[in-house]
């Protein structure tokens, strides 16, 4: 994935950030594959021009390679359990696909991309939800569909995220992902930003594998999609 580069990063407080859970918020995903056209000619990335994009976006890195910024093109309701699908779309068309925090698909990857990541009788669920379960893991190219894993879940407390100009803390969620039948296992980090009065939680930062010796993909979500609470208020 040769995706886009960044020139400086620079960032405001995670409240600006801040967006409704609703597809009205954005454009189309052909505006944000424009947008991301233009930082690659070389638009320098400050917190002004992040603050005036109207899009969320993520630094993502990917086999601690020079980090790129993927812009949030489509964001859709998962009808089985009313989550966000979000897609974050690089310059050259090629996405990545995230549920909870979670990567559940991507496009654009030189070597293997994950076609679909699936919980075996329950819901997609935010990262320290649940301590255990199973999930269905399927890759491209090649026929490699079904691949069982036994997955745990542990918290390793709350740590602090740091970055230029803002501070986050978060629940730092280790999981570890078993396959038996390729006796191989992964290991994904998450970091859980706790809910507020007005914001429920979300991942502010994730390192994930799309697979036993598979990319290994970091993302810190430096202008997050936070879902808002309903006001439930008469």
């Amino acid at each position: 994935m040769h995706i886009l580069r960044y020139s400086a990063l620079f960032i405001a407080s995670l409240s600006i950030f801040s967006l409704s859970g609703c597809t009205d918020n954005f454009k189309s995903a052909l505006d944000s594959i424009q947008i991301a056209r233009e930082l690659n000619k070389g638009t320098e990335i400050t917190t002004e021009y992040i603050a005036a994009t109207p899009y969320a976006s993520s630094l993502v890195t990917i086999n601690d390679a020079k980090p790129i910024l993927l812009i949030l093109g489509l964001a859709e309701q998962n009808p089985t359990n009313a989550a966000y699908q979000l897609t974050w779309i690089a310059e050259d068309k090629g996405t990545i696909v995230t549920e909870n925090g979670r990567i559940i698909h991507t496009t654009g990857f030189d070597t293997s991309n994950l076609e679909t990541l699936l919980i075996k009788g329950q819901q997609l669920s935010l990262p320290g939800q649940s301590s255990s379960w199973q999930a269905i893991y399927d890759w491209s190219p090649g026929y490699r569909y079904n691949f069982s894993a036994d997955i745990t879940s542990m918290s390793l407390g709350m740590e602090t995220i740091v970055t230029d100009l803002w501070t986050q803390q978060a629940e730092h969620i280790q999981e570890q992902v078993a396959f038996n039948s390729l006796n191989s296992k992964i290991i994904n980090d998450f970091w859980v930003a706790p809910e507020t009065n007005s914001n429920k939680p979300f991942v502010v930062k994730s390192i994930q594998y799309l697979g036993p010796n598979m990319d290994k993909v970091e993302m810190l979500m430096v202008k997050p999609f936070i879902e808002q609470k309903l006001n439930t208020t008469n």
